[in-house]
């Protein structure tokens, strides 16, 4: 693990501008992973990393029942969220595979389930609650080698 990042969030509005600012360092073809309890600000993040590649970041909600949301534009944005998943291999039922290969920026919230299909480096962002307003987020570079 290589912490690039950390930092305290003091509401949505800097939540959003910090991953606003944060979309122009991630490459396509990147993964992050968000990890932390619900309600601690992941969907949030990625509207602002939505807001950041150029996508109307109203649009943005958590795919929870649908697993993946798709956002086409010059930069496109994958945005998984693993909640309900039971079983990694429900992974290629979706073609997670295909979706590392399409050349997008890929988000993946609750994605430690998906901890053994995840590429040799991805980053990694956590988010936890520290009260009604504030979150830390910690962000890092992972590898799985």
């Amino acid at each position: 693990m290589s912490r690039i990042l950390n930092v305290i969030s003091h509401s949505e509005s800097e939540t959003v501008g910090l991953a606003e600012k944060l979309a122009a360092f991630f490459k396509t073809g990147d993964v992050i992973v968000l990890t932390g309890d619900l309600g601690t600000g992941k969907t949030v993040f990625v509207r602002g990393l939505a807001k950041g590649m150029g996508h109307d970041e109203d649009l943005i909600n958590s795919p929870s029942f649908t697993i993946i949301n798709e956002y086409q534009g010059e930069k496109p944005l994958y945005h998984f969220d693993l909640y309900r998943m039971c079983d990694q291999h429900e992974l290629y039922e979706i073609g997670w595979d295909e979706y590392l290969n399409r050349g997008g920026l890929i988000v993946v919230e609750w994605g430690e389930k998906a901890k053994n299909y995840l590429p040799s480096k991805y980053y990694q962002i956590n988010f936890k609650l520290l009260n009604e307003n504030e979150r830390e987020i910690d962000i890092s570079l992972e590898s799985n080698e």
